[in-house]
């Protein structure tokens, strides 16, 4: 044993040297972690805050520091929060921004998926055809849970550019798809109504914006139909917390 030792002494003693500083640095990193997080939660909490009194700016403006600065999941809510505030503020340009960041920065395809989304409702009135196709053709046509939301945009911009096959098409898909909202498929029955029934771009544009028609929640915040426009509230599955691991 004293041969053994005097031999191998100094790896034995790096070896367990190693393994309490690697324990001492794993519990080191989930203290700062666990304060990150900590931090993160009090600011959030302190920018929805600000709602209460009906400050939205102060508010937006306390959402795009945690979004800066925040944990992962904290940073994607306060970013998703902030471009609602900013529509409501009137600051277009700046949401659109928003929500471009986020599906650059996003791998997860839920939250990526529903930014771009979010970033063509508010384009679909002057971006043309093939500029809204190439945001949602791939959403529209797959399988996940925004598919019916992406088809109804495209529906919309394909009767706006004049396709009135190409919507009548879509609005049919709407209307035969089981998992549609009932909602969607309402708006989906009376749009192919009045297609059928010769309403026009034209037309359209003599009435009056129509009011959002429901309340607003964290991830979906209701937004005001565009004036000119016949796009209801956008219906949409629940989305995971972010601020939670998956679940199987």
């Amino acid at each position: 044993m004293a041969k053994l030792w005097a031999r191998y002494r100094i790896p034995a003693i790096g070896g367990a040297l190693a393994l309490i500083l690697a324990v001492a640095g794993y519990q080191g990193w989930t203290y700062w972690d666990a304060q990150q997080v900590s931090a993160s939660s009090r600011g959030f909490d302190a920018a929805l805050a600000l709602l209460d009194n009906d400050d939205k700016k102060a508010s937006a403006e306390r959402l795009a520091k945690v979004s800066a600065d925040g944990t992962s999941g904290y940073a994607l809510l306060a970013k998703f929060q902030e471009a609602a505030l900013r529509v409501e503020l009137g600051e277009q340009k700046t949401a659109l921004k928003l929500y471009e960041e986020i599906f650059r920065a996003t791998s997860d395809p839920l939250f990526r998926d529903y930014a771009v989304l979010r970033a063509s409702l508010l384009t679909i009135e002057t971006a043309s055809l093939d500029d809204t196709k190439k945001r949602i053709d791939s959403i529209a046509a797959g399988s996940g849970p925004w598919r019916v939301m992406g088809m109804e945009l495209l529906a919309y911009a394909s009767w706006r550019a004049g396709k009135k096959d190409d919507a009548l098409k879509l609005y049919a898909q709407i209307d035969a798809t089981p998992s549609a909202p009932a909602t969607t498929k309402r708006r989906a029955t009376e749009m192919k109504a009045l297609i059928e029934g010769g309403l026009t771009l034209t037309n359209l544009k003599k009435l009056p914006a129509a009011p959002a028609t429901q309340p607003g929640s964290m991830l979906f915040p209701a937004e005001p139909a565009p004036p000119s426009s016949l796009l209801g509230p956008a219906d949409a599955p629940i989305l995971p917390d972010p601020l939670q691991s998956p679940s199987p």
